[in-house]
């Protein structure tokens, strides 16, 4: 009778770690995928400035490590609040790197202008 108990003791404790990996590698493949996605967004916002107004390579490769950094920072903040403030920071850094004509260009587009600027809950 104790095999019996320790053999099911057994069988119940490495089913239970199994089941704990395999959590653990969706989870890991979910935020790789999200990293992917966001990568993705980054670039394209990136394309789609560089067609609005001509920047050179250098500033699209500034803009697209400030946009991953404030999307860091975003994930790292716990509040709304936070949120809205990092927003608010990495906005002002971003539209420092344009003149005034430039940032007109880009307010021509206000959908695109008012996500590139503008902390949205979703």
């Amino acid at each position: 009778m104790k095999r019996i108990i320790a053999i099911f003791t057994l069988f119940f404790a490495f089913s239970f770690n199994a089941n704990a990996q395999e959590f653990k590698v969706l989870s890991v493949n979910n935020s790789a995928s999200n990293e992917k996605n966001q990568k993705t967004i980054i670039i394209d916002q990136v394309e789609k400035i560089s067609k609005i107004v001509t920047i050179d390579e250098s500033l699209k490769s500034d803009l697209t490590s400030l946009l991953f950094m404030r999307n860091e920072a975003i994930e790292n903040s716990k509040t709304e609040e936070e949120k809205k403030a990092v927003y608010e920071r990495f906005t002002s850094k971003l539209l420092s790197a344009f003149n005034e004509e430039q940032i007109q260009e880009l307010k021509k587009d206000k959908d695109f202008f008012t996500n590139l600027t503008q902390f949205s809950s979703k």
